[in-house]
Order: structure tokens, then sequence, then C-alpha cells
């Protein structure tokens, strides 16, 4: 059983390792292609259509465009923001049909039809008491949260079928935003995964065999796993990416070809599906190895303890046999 748990051990401690690299390429292919921004904007733009038939197409799109590149919304380059707050998307669609727009002229003129159609005639006055509104609120109830007082001022000084929609779909709509970057960020994973298991050619069938053949290498993967798991925060794995590498790359588990005639040598002797099964595995995550190689050192701790607490009951007679059993329970029967 403990040279299972050992051989589950050393694959989790590999997998973590590389599934942490794969796990900072997506990050960096996200935050490159500023994905959270595109499906916002794809989502805003969606829920605009919804408002009124003024805005359609290109018009929405531009509209989407100017509330997620507001300095207040854009990112730190001045992209397309990647979080919207309902009331902040509220107040900066009655800002841009107001007179200080920075929308051009066709797609403000749609808007400000919009507007008009579905109950705010005036832009610019409606800010103004939504302004004052919230105000009053603060000075009267300080303890209420900032959201909660631009809610209540909109709900009280902008109250109409714009404002009704807004709040009827688009909680709906940032759920569609999450859903379609999370099946992105899963197929880039995937991408990455693939990527890595390809390139350092891991074979997970070759490891496994590997890893139950070798005694000493099981051992070596345990206490390296034990001792850099003990001196980390649990929140942060990635801390231990570097050590684990170093030790796959001392052990000579995980090597990179020198050359590309060299990669193709190696390919040779590589076992397809063990390598397909590598990527499946890491496109789990680092998160999901983490935990998994802390559960399992866990269960090793406590499998150890037992086992050494009968084999002691098996060596004692007398007394000392009698508090053993009495901590960890009877010996099982023999066979």
């Amino acid at each position: 059983m403990l040279k299972s748990l050992d051989v589950l051990i050393g694959l989790s401690v590999i997998m973590l390792a590389l599934s942490m690299a794969v796990t900072m390429m997506t990050q960096f292919t996200t935050t490159v292609l500023n994905s959270r921004g595109r499906h916002l904007k794809r989502g805003l733009t969606d829920l605009l259509t919804q408002l009124d038939p003024a805005l359609r197409g290109r018009i929405a799109g531009d509209v989407a465009h100017a509330v997620l590149t507001n300095p207040l919304i854009s990112n730190t380059r001045g992209g397309l923001g990647s979080v919207v707050h309902r009331e902040e998307f509220t107040k900066l669609l009655i800002q841009l049909a107001s007179s200080d727009s920075s929308l051009g002229a066709d797609a403000k003129a749609a808007l400000l039809s919009a507007m008009r159609s579905n109950g705010i005639q005036d832009p610019d006055a409606t800010l103004k008491a939504v302004r004052a509104a919230a105000l009053q609120i603060e000075a009267a109830s300080p303890q209420l949260a900032s959201d909660v007082r631009q809610t209540v001022a909109l709900l009280q000084e902008a109250k109409s079928d714009l404002v009704g929609k807004v709040h009827t779909w688009f909680d709906q709509t940032i759920d569609r935003v999450a859903q379609r970057f999370t099946a992105e960020t899963r197929a880039l994973t995937f991408v990455g995964a693939a990527f890595v298991a390809v390139a350092l050619q891991v074979d997970t069938v070759g490891l496994v065999n590997r890893l139950s053949a070798d005694d000493l290498l099981r051992e070596a993967f345990v206490n390296s796993a034990t001792a850099a798991t003990q001196k980390l925060d649990p929140d942060a794995p990635r801390s231990i990416d570097g050590q684990y590498l170093a030790f796959l790359a001392d052990k000579g588990l995980i090597t990179v070809a020198t050359s590309p005639s060299d990669w193709k040598a190696r390919w040779g002797g590589i076992n397809m599906v063990g390598v397909l099964v590598t990527c499946l595995m890491l496109s789990l995550g680092a998160p999901f190895w983490y935990s998994a190689l802390g559960r399992l050192l866990q269960l090793r701790s406590a499998l150890a303890f037992k086992d050494d607490a009968q084999r002691t009951l098996r060596q004692t007679s007398g007394d000392g046999g009698k508090i053993i059993a009495e901590i960890t329970g009877p010996p099982p029967p023999a066979p």
C-alpha cells in the first residue's frame, strides 16, 4: 500500500511542477490577449442590443468599448477593463448620452434616443440628481456600502425602464461572460499542457514504471515533497515550482532536448499514450495537484504510523502490547 502511495506522490510532484509552468503560460496568454476584457465587451454589447433597437451592431460595440476604456474602468495599459459593476455600467451609460460624452456623433445620438425611449429624457439632469441623492444617503446612513448607496440613488432618481432592463439582465450577462472566459481558459490550458508534454517528452506510463521499480527514487520524492510542503503557504503553491523542477532535473526525469535532432531521436522511444495521459493530467491545473499532493502525504503519514504501531504490537508482549492494542485497535486476523 505504501509503495503505491509513494508512486502517486512521486507522480503528483512531477505533475505539480509541470502544471505550474502550464498555469504561467496560460496566465501570460490570457493577459496578452486581454481575454477577460474581450469577453466582457462582447457580453456588454449583447446586453446593449437588448436595451433598445437603436443600439444594434456597431453602435452597441462602440458604446461597450467606451464604457470599458473609461479611465475608471480600463486596465493599467488603457485597454479594455475586465471588471465593471452594475451601478458603474448604468451611470456610465447615462454619462455617455450626456453633454460630457466621449462617444462619436452617431453612437451618441443612438444612445440618447435609446435613453429617451426608455424613460430618461435628460441624462445631464439625471446624473446630477443621482449624485445628489448618493450624497444624501451617505450623510444619513454612512454605514452603507458604496455600491448600496449608488444603487439606491439610481433607483430613486433614475427610475426608468432603462434601469429596470439593466438590473434585470446584467447579472445573467456577467454569468455568460464568466462561462465563455472559463471555456477559453480551459482550452488554452490544454494547449499549454500539450506543448509542455510534447516539448519535454513526458511519458506518464514510463514515469510510473520507473517509480515502481526504483525504491530510492520513490523515497527521494517522498522526502522532497514532505520537506517542501511543510515550509510553504498552502495558498501559494507556485513557490515550490522551482524546487521541484530542480529536483526533477537532478534525478534525470525531466530533461530538455538540446537540439531538434536530439528531440527527434528521443521521441522514437516515447509512448504516445503516456504523453496523451500527461496532457490530460497537466490540464487539471496546479491547484488540483497541490491539493492532491497534500492529501497523499497526510494519508501516507497515517498509514506509516499505523504500520509502525502494528509492527510494534506484533513484537511486544505483556502490558506494552495491551496498551498499543488499546490505541490502534486489534491487529488484523492472520491469513
